[in-house]
């Protein structure tokens, strides 16, 4: 056995837990042992040749990456406002859209006149930043068709497209985003007036879908410079509207209404921007893609929608076998807690999904989700769990090409429709570090 190996994984932390187990039990445990004429029947004897052992001293490396696009389309939640954060930067969400115009309406030629045009939202619950001081929202007319690069499905964080200069509406208000229901945007009247002429005199501009899109292509929601907080609003034809108001002088006066509702929800998608400067991950804003937790204070940052992740490898794990003649790898904890301090105001991840990347980054599986604990009291033991034992298993044998890196992020959902994030400790940070523990049989 090489001793020297052996104290530098476990000097400090080797314990000899049941130095005697029966017989019987190891036979089960290492049924499948692959070593030629070998048993463990008899291994356990009176000179204490087998170890049950835990370690937490399996030394592991931590980076932060950065992916170029994250794809944001198709999730039924529009974004838009901005964040700053002393980890993360400040993040600015937009929304891009579009809509269809009104079934076969007839609006009589004399008698009736526009009134007004209101941009329908429903906030969906969410809101990242203050939502005790009014928000500022704006909305532009796109000037560009909204559809995916050539051989790509989706719309990304930083896809883009032309918008008029001027914006055609605008709301500034406290948003609840527990309580309020809708909030209406104040509309252009000039482009108001122009729709319900077109609609009154059945122009070919509005009364066919292909030729619509053509002449209104869609709209930007965007914040305005005083817009403090990120707030999400639901994104489907019913909850999505643009809504012109106008009356008819018949026998009485009646006020009606026609939608041009959201349409195509797979081409609405959320651009995300964020500016890094002064965070411990600004590098990240330039050409640099991976930032070691060693160059970022012990610390390593999550959040999807702004393209950072965090990235794990156990680069020491294929040497365990070498501590003994025998060898069996039990199982593998890994805990993983936010860095102290690092979520007061800020909202947990519910879900930390675990996933397989290879040496570009590019996720090969998905492994499993963390256990969330939460401590409510101290916050010092919030923890993720996740049980790492057949990825261990798989890359003790692993080759070049089949090797696999760990990757921590939030799951789907969350990812492309929050700024949820996540800031964890190295093994060298001093509070809140994240652990490995390995659990194996080992006869000497």
């Amino acid at each position: 056995m090489n001793t020297t190996m052996y104290h530098l994984f476990f000097s400090r932390f080797r314990r000899s837990i049941f130095k005697y187990l029966p017989g019987v039990l190891l036979v089960a445990a290492f049924s499948s042992c692959e070593k030629a004429g070998f048993t463990y029947n008899n291994v356990v004897d009176n000179n204490q040749a087998t170890d049950y052992i835990l370690s937490d001293t399996l030394s592991l490396t931590m980076k932060t990456i950065r992916y170029d696009s994250i794809p944001t389309s198709g999730a039924a939640t529009l974004l838009t406002g901005i964040k700053t954060d002393p980890l993360f930067g400040t993040t600015t969400a937009t929304s891009f859209f579009q809509l269809l115009q009104p079934a076969t309406i007839d609006i009589p030629v004399h008698g009736s006149q526009y009134d007004s045009m209101s941009l329908i939202m429903h906030p969906n619950g969410y809101m990242s930043g203050d939502s005790t001081i009014p928000q500022d929202l704006r909305v532009y007319r796109v000037t560009e068709k909204i559809q995916p690069a050539k051989n790509f499905y989706y719309l990304y964080n930083n896809s883009s497209f032309s918008t008029e200069t001027n914006p055609i509406g605008s709301f500034t208000g406290i948003i609840r985003p527990g309580t309020d229901k809708i909030i209406s945007v104040k509309m252009s009247d000039i482009l108001g007036n122009q729709l319900f002429t077109m609609l009154r005199d059945k122009s070919p501009d509005i009364t066919a879908s292909n030729t619509f899109l053509e002449f209104f292509k869609g709209l930007q929601v965007r914040p305005g410079p005083n817009s403090k907080a990120v707030t999400g609003f639901s994104a489907e034809d019913t909850s999505l509207t643009m809504r012109l108001y106008y009356h008819t002088n018949e026998i009485i006066t009646t006020v009606k209404y026609v939608d041009f509702k959201m349409t195509t929800p797979e081409l609405q998608f959320n651009q995300v921007s964020t500016n890094r400067t002064g965070t411990p991950i600004a590098a990240l804003d330039g050409t640099e893609k991976e930032l070691p937790s060693t160059q970022t204070g012990n610390v390593a940052f999550i959040q999807p929608i702004t393209g950072v992740a965090t990235r794990i490898d156990l680069p020491y794990l294929k040497s365990l076998p070498q501590l003994g003649q025998y060898f069996k790898l039990m199982k593998v904890i890994m805990t993983v807690s936010p860095a102290n301090g690092s979520t007061i105001g800020y909202r947990l991840p519910p879900n930390l999904v675990l996933c397989a990347v290879n040496k570009t980054n590019d996720v090969t599986d998905t492994l499993n989700y963390g256990t969330l604990t939460i401590d409510n009291m101290y916050n010092e033991h919030t923890t993720y769990t996740y049980d790492i034992t057949s990825y261990c298993t798989a890359q003790l044998t692993a080759t070049d090409n089949t090797a696999r890196g760990l990757l921590l992020t939030t799951s789907g959902g969350e990812a492309r429709t929050t700024l949820d994030r996540l800031a964890i400790g190295d093994q060298r940070n001093t509070k809140n570090k994240i652990k490995i523990q390995v659990y194996f049989l080992l006869y000497k």
